[in-house]
């Protein structure tokens, strides 16, 4: 009995220092969990946002209890970091039921944000609708109603997005608080007149009318002129207590657009990791290939380069701008240029190198490689060229979608009509299905397979849909190469067919580009030999070029633009540049738009064609009347295009 107790006591201590050694292991893990979590929540907060995803992703592997959040804190810093793609996958593998009410609102708020960023404002809206505002921090508060008036602004809400941000401004202090009215003034500004009118002589004198009535005095009036100032006064007297009134005494009415001219340092904000780092390499070999083109003129700027991965793209601004630099060339990412906006006040001018859709401030200008110019002149080219019912062929996805509604809404500005809208899978190697729908193929084999059982011996072909004169076709030139043909195939060799700049890659491929024999598309000069008259052509940069993968050509002509247009921007909006990239000319909301070269395929060759801004004079009763009532063709002795 003796032996009995004392092996039992053995045991028991036995059992008592094994559960010693491994409380004292699970908490060596918690403790090295913890630590790893300090560490990267402190790079998180200093803006080394790649570094914290890193170790934010090493505890999201580990099963615990905070996983789910570790997960979502992998998915901020990968967001901040310019990895929307990888954040959502971390966003959309988190139940929201499995978190507190504060980390699901956190949740909901970077879904949302992700959404913004891939341009789905309406998808963002649903997202942000199941945030309790209650249940965040202030700073996350900020990132909501930000997300919200921006989302609102996208979707051309511009009344709620106003209203946002007049809430927002309860939030901020200082040049944050001054920022925020003079967008409130922005987006007030793109009101229709009749909008604004109308909630004027409602004469409700609240905060927001007040902003609605300031913005209408920006419209009627120019800045410092003498009705501008009595306006001014009159509405001062009428709001005693608004927060305009701060905005005027801080001098934002009476500044003016910053001059350039006389620039001698110039900052470029390109990515130097990331997803968009070759895109980057090749704009800046086409700024370093204009800059060295001048480096035997004496007022030669000096260019300075920023990583935009490096750091929060306002702090980087901040910086530029206390390193000396008088003109910011870049971001090149979307969102990046929309967080420097809701971030400053552009005292030092900015050309964006992408274009953000409703955006204006004084002193930003964008600049983009952006199908909207394609879109537009390829749609006044089929116009010119008298076609008039459309049909749109184009792949099912995001992208897809948007350029068809691109093209849907420029050609019935033209007063063209659009038929139908064929989609397409983005993988799909066999187009014959999609084209025989589009042209009524298989409803025209039906009605013979229905004809051949009542009539034996019948003999008939099907034929296509006769109501179409012009197809809009948005593919690449691989897939476009496969597509043409089925035009052909079934029966429409007779309808006009136009593409993107896409279906070019910019080098000759005679045996393989005779699949898109017909095919109109606008392109940029700088892709056709002798289009462009710049020094930098195609043939004399060849070195560099060879380099990029050929969907990256166009990339090059851009950063040669983007140095070379710096001296015209205060005149571009009266004389076009002709550049590497097109005509550029600027419009009233400081995008710059560009004129394009327009091309056909002849027997797998490109050949250039009259576009409706270089055809003689002398055939101008060949252009439908429409054109020339909406100002889309000029006489050469008029000026240019109202491109």
């Amino acid at each position: 009995m003796k032996q009995y107790i004392e092996l039992s006591l053995i045991l028991c201590v036995v059992l008592m220092t094994s559960c010693s050694s491994l409380s004292k292991g699970n908490r060596a893990l918690d403790l090295g969990s913890q630590s790893i979590s300090q560490q990267a929540d402190q790079l998180y907060a200093i803006g080394e946002y790649k570094k914290a995803a890193s170790l934010y992703q090493s505890l999201a592997k580990r099963p615990s209890r905070q996983q789910n959040i570790f997960r979502l804190k992998t998915a901020f810093a990968l967001f901040k970091s310019g990895f929307d793609g990888q954040a959502k996958v971390y966003v959309e593998s988190i139940r929201p039921a499995d978190l507190s009410l504060e980390w699901r609102n956190q949740l909901y708020l970077l879904h949302a944000q992700i959404d913004l960023s891939a341009g789905n404002a309406e998808l963002a809206i649903n997202q942000l609708q199941l945030i309790q505002p209650f249940a965040l921090t202030r700073n996350k508060q900020l990132e909501y109603r930000r997300a919200r008036a921006f989302a609102f602004a996208l979707t051309g809400q511009l009344e709620a997005s106003a209203r946002e941000r007049i809430i927002l401004g309860d939030y901020l202090l200082g040049d944050e608080k001054t920022q925020n009215s003079i967008s409130i003034l922005e987006v007030l500004s793109l009101l229709p007149v009749h909008v604004q009118e109308r909630q004027l002589n409602l004469q409700k004198y609240d905060i927001y009318s007040g902003w609605v009535e300031l913005a209408s005095i920006m419209r009627k009036f120019n800045k410092g002129s003498l009705g501008f100032n009595l306006a001014l006064d009159d509405w001062m007297q009428k709001y005693t207590q608004h927060p305009g009134r701060s905005l005027i005494a801080s001098g934002y009415f009476s500044s003016a657009i910053v001059n350039i001219q006389d620039i001698n340092e110039i900052a470029v904000f390109l990515p130097e990791s990331g997803p968009y780092v070759t895109h980057a390499q090749a704009v800046k070999e086409g700024i370093m290939a204009a800059y060295y083109q001048h480096q035997l003129d004496a007022q030669r700027p000096n260019l300075h380069f920023y990583d935009t991965q490096s750091k929060d793209i306002v702090a980087l601004y901040h910086e530029a701008i206390a390193d000396g630099a008088q003109l910011v060339i870049g971001p090149l990412n979307k969102q990046l240029i929309g967080q420097l906006a809701a971030g400053v006040t552009f005292s030092v001018p900015v050309l964006a190198l992408n274009y953000v859709e409703d955006l204006f401030k004084v002193n930003l200008y964008q600049f983009a490689l952006s199908p909207l110019d394609e879109v537009q002149q390829v749609t006044n080219q089929a116009r010119f060229e008298g076609h008039e019912n459309a049909i749109i062929l184009t792949p099912n996805t995001v992208e897809g979608e948007r350029l068809a509604t691109y093209f849907k809404n420029a050609w019935n500005d033209l007063e063209g009509n659009i038929l139908d809208i064929q989609t397409f899978a983005r993988n799909a190697k066999d187009f014959s299905l999609p084209v025989k729908q589009l042209l009524n193929i298989n409803e025209s084999q039906y009605r013979i397979q229905m004809l051949s059982k009542l009539v034996t011996n019948i003999e008939s072909n099907p034929y296509r849909r006769q109501d179409i004169d012009v197809i809009f076709m948005i593919a690449p030139s691989k897939v476009a190469r496969l597509i043409n043909p089925q035009f052909y195939h079934n029966r429409a060799a007779s309808v006009a067919v136009y593409g993107l700049s896409r279906v070019y890659s910019g080098q000759a491929a005679p045996r393989k580009d005779i699949d898109l024999e017909g095919v109109e598309f606008c392109s940029i000069p700088w892709l056709f030999d002798q289009a462009y008259q710049g020094d930098l052509d195609k043939r004399t940069l060849q070195k560099t070029w060879e380099q990029f993968p050929r969907s990256f050509l166009s990339l090059i002509a851009f950063g040669i633009d983007a140095y070379n247009v710096v001296p015209h921007l205060n005149k571009l909006d009266s004389i076009q540049y002709q550049g590497a990239t097109g005509g550029l000319s600027l419009n009233a909301v400081n995008r710059i738009e560009r004129r394009l070269i327009c091309a056909k395929f002849k027997q797998g060759e490109v050949s250039l064609i009259d576009t409706a801004e270089n055809i003689p004079v002398d055939f101008k009763d060949s252009i439908p009347e429409l054109l020339l009532e909406r100002g889309l063709f000029v006489k050469p002795e008029e000026g240019l295009s109202a491109y």
